[in-house]
């Protein structure tokens, strides 16, 4: 499975990137890209979004789910909380991207048939 991951949006134009969180999302997209988790879902594509709170009650930065490709390729947009983005060291911005993976992979497996459980197992077995 092709498991891409960018840098979370809005958050990376304003601030740039955390080097351990881009090496981490390297490293999962080595890790996975062996594994399998459904018949048909072959690409899942994640943007985190970390924007402050006041845009996201304007209506920007929306959470989207997107299947297409016949149900090959996965396209998620999730919100993650600015503040606590904003104030973390990189650990916790880490930790932070982690769970909002499996938050979009979970809005992906109720959609289709994907293994969640196994998904979300082998991704708590990658060290941070």
């Amino acid at each position: 499975m092709e498991l891409n991951i960018n840098q979370p949006a809005y958050f990376k134009d304003e601030y740039g990137i955390d080097n351990d969180v881009y090496r981490y999302c390297q490293k999962l997209f080595n890790y996975f890209a062996d594994k399998e988790y459904s018949k048909t879902l072959s690409v899942i594509g994640i943007v985190p979004i970390a924007a402050p709170k006041s845009l996201y009650e304007k209506g920007c930065w929306q959470e989207n789910v997107q299947i297409f490709c016949n149900g090959k390729c996965a396209s998620v947009f999730v919100r993650i909380d600015f503040e606590s983005y904003f104030y973390a060291n990189s650990n916790e911005k880490t930790e932070i991207i982690k769970q909002a993976i499996l938050k979009a992979v979970k809005q992906v497996a109720v959609m289709g048939k994907f293994d969640y459980n196994s998904f979300a197992e082998a991704l708590n077995k990658v060290e941070i």
